[in-house]
């Protein structure tokens, strides 16, 4: 198994973020069907690499073989107070699944003690909710159809869940 290396994400990681966000948008699901869409994806892409709260695993070769787009949540916040973390995008590659590289990449983000929020897609073809719920995510209300997860800092995952 080749060594992975975990790293804040920057803003020159942006574009092979980006490939890989592509390469991953069926499972995710992510429209990407029109040049607008692809274009405003690359910006959230842009400015969650450049917030130095996203985070990206490297490979050997020092190529991205995962990922994950936080920003933070400016809804309620007030000069640094009421700070939340929104998981906007995180994938591996295929060919790095289960290997506990998703687990290590949400570590580092949960280390910063921040409250971490994320929603998923009802379509969703990935394993990710059981994989946040098993990382102390806990399900929350969640009105329309995406499913709403919040981690608290600190939080520790309930024994039954690993």
């Amino acid at each position: 198994m080749a060594e992975i290396a975990y790293r804040q994400a920057g803003l020159d990681d942006a574009a092979e973020i980006h490939a890989l966000l592509l390469a991953l948008a069926p499972e995710i699901p992510l429209l990407v069907d029109t040049l607008e869409r692809e274009e405003a994806l690359y910006t959230l892409t842009r400015n969650c690499a450049r917030s130095g709260e996203s985070w990206v695993a490297l490979n050997d070769a020092s190529r991205i073989v995962g990922f994950l787009l936080i920003e933070l949540n400016q809804a309620r916040r007030h000069y640094a107070e009421n700070e939340v973390l929104d998981l906007r995008y995180g994938g591996i590659d295929g060919a790095h699944r289960h290997q506990g590289i998703f687990a290590a990449l949400v570590q580092r983000v949960l280390d910063r003690m921040l409250p971490v929020s994320a929603s998923v897609s009802p379509a969703n073809r990935s394993d990710v909710v059981r994989l946040l719920e098993r990382l102390g995510f806990r399900r929350v209300s969640s009105p329309g159809g995406e499913q709403q997860f919040r981690c608290e800092p600190g939080a520790v995952p309930d024994e039954r869940e690993q």
